[in-house]
């Protein structure tokens, strides 16, 4: 059988404004005692009005247009009616006939996948399953939601994954979003059927409740192995147009049938009677658009530019704080080399002191004139002395030269200091002279009993050339 992968991603990002969409309850839920953050309005009670968060849409329509959408200058939000414990009022608000944000794409290795809207809606409750019960936090009801619907262009699980980072990247760099999944600011529902021999189409299937970027991986997977067995032994199966909600087991790593799917003329969805249509006029677009930093893609061609290896610029321009802390470090000098410098220090100590330290980056312990010091110095100092102060300078702001000079950290390049101490040691190791006249590679252990000699300050380099020399 010819199996073709037919994934589409609907993706929920929540804004990291300060209050809810329709009223003025903290949007903060994480971890926070239940039903605490709550008012007439984000639980729906009888007489509630609705005022939209200026912030949160314009947040949307900012993220649409990272996106390549085109943005609608006319909306209004609809009710979507369904019940469901977590929904107080018995329908939320949200967009369907004009969102804010339309007709966008995501190129992911060459491949341009269309993305159908970005539109404004409110989340949910949340329900937690206790002892037999179900209990409900209204906390997180009325957070401002961007819900991001992709076309089913996506052809595998890989594929999905690396959607879903770089969707996740650009939403951290223009600062609208944490973009979490482990703590739920992001989520992602997969929709996945399967076209067999270019002629039949399983079922389509909705999956929920998927946690990580792995589990995505996983649940498109096991969808997609799960669709080919049942066509292959239910006939009746094929070309059905039947559509099913389907949950995921991160335990059993497995999907679970949990209803059929609705359609849209299933939730009735109609205008909202208590908000006015919502204008945005093309110069306060272009406004929005303005605020729009360079996003990931663009910071990439960037760092390659300054002659960047492929692997610093990807994981420089991954992530916008190291993004960030780079370009401060570099204090727009475009000189290569203190470019590739900047990049070994940031992608190499730093980053593995931060890792040790399980601590993000910090833009405000960056201080360029450091970077720069510490550049100009590299013949008077080992790169083991520089990684040791850059650490130095990143964690308690030391001054690099100083530091050094109190550390006795610079390196001796005196040409008759070193001789004197290369001539002793030739003179006490006549063994190793001998091993280097059999071997030239020999002239590590004489190397080593110099700095040895020196306590560590001995230009290495130096006393490598003068033995070279002393023993020709």
């Amino acid at each position: 059988m010819k199996i073709t992968p037919i994934i589409g991603l609907e993706v929920h990002v929540e804004l990291k404004t300060k209050s809810k969409m329709f009223c003025s309850c903290s949007a903060h839920h994480f971890h926070v005692k239940a039903n605490t953050h709550t008012c007439p309005v984000c639980l729906g009670l009888p007489g509630a009005l609705p005022v939209p968060n200026k912030t949160a849409c314009e947040w949307c329509i900012k993220l649409g247009l990272a996106l390549n959408c085109s943005i609608n200058q006319d909306s209004f939000f609809e009710r979507k009616n369904y019940f469901y414990p977590d929904l107080a009022k018995g329908y939320q608000i949200t967009q369907l006939q004009k969102p804010f944000a339309i007709n966008g794409y995501l190129d992911v290795d060459s491949h341009r996948i269309r993305i159908n809207r970005a539109h404004m809606e409110e989340d949910t409750g949340k329900s937690i399953h206790e002892n037999g019960a179900t209990l409900l936090d209204f906390n997180r009801s009325g957070v401002p939601l961007v819900e991001i619907v992709s076309e089913p262009d996506l052809t595998s699980a890989e594929e999905a994954k690396k959607y879903l980072t770089k969707l996740q990247q650009i939403i951290r760099y223009i600062g609208v979003s944490d973009a979490d999944i482990e703590k739920g600011s992001m989520r992602c529902e997969p929709t996945v059927n399967v076209c067999i021999d270019d002629r039949f189409y399983t079922p389509l299937v909705e999956i929920k409740n998927v946690a990580s970027l792995t589990g995505v991986m996983n649940a498109i997977n096991f969808e997609i192995k799960r669709q080919v067995e049942k066509f292959a032994k239910d006939k009746i199966e094929k070309n059905s147009s039947n559509k099913t909600t389907r949950g995921w087991d991160a335990v059993k790593n497995q999907t679970f049938l949990q209803r059929s799917k609705e359609g849209s003329a299933d939730y009735r969805y109609f205008p909202e009677p208590d908000i006015p249509p919502i204008s945005f006029s093309a110069a306060k677009i272009q406004n929005i658009k303005a605020t729009i930093p360079l996003l990931p893609d663009q910071k990439l061609d960037q760092y390659q530019k300054l002659g960047l290896s492929d692997a610093d610029s990807q994981l420089l321009s991954r992530n916008p704080s190291f993004a960030a802390a780079f370009d401060t470090a570099l204090d727009h000098k475009t000189d290569n080399d203190f470019a590739k410098f900047v990049a070994n220090l940031i992608n190499g100590p730093i980053r593995t002191f931060l890792n040790e330290s399980k601590l993000e980056i910090d833009i405000n312990s960056i201080h360029p004139t450091h970077f720069q010091d510490l550049f100009e110095n590299q013949d008077r100092l080992s790169s083991t002395a520089i990684k040791e102060l850059i650490i130095d300078s990143y964690r308690d702001n030391l001054e690099p030269l100083e530091n050094a000079k109190n550390k006795n950290l610079f390196q001796v390049s005196d040409v008759n200091t070193l001789e004197t101490l290369a001539k002793e040691i030739i003179d006490t190791h006549p063994k190793a002279v001998e091993d280097y006249q059999k071997n030239p590679a020999a002239i590590g252990f004489l190397v080593g009993q110099l700095m040895k000699a020196s306590q560590g300050s001995a230009n290495p380099q130096l006393a490598k050339e003068i033995f070279e020399k002393l023993l020709k």
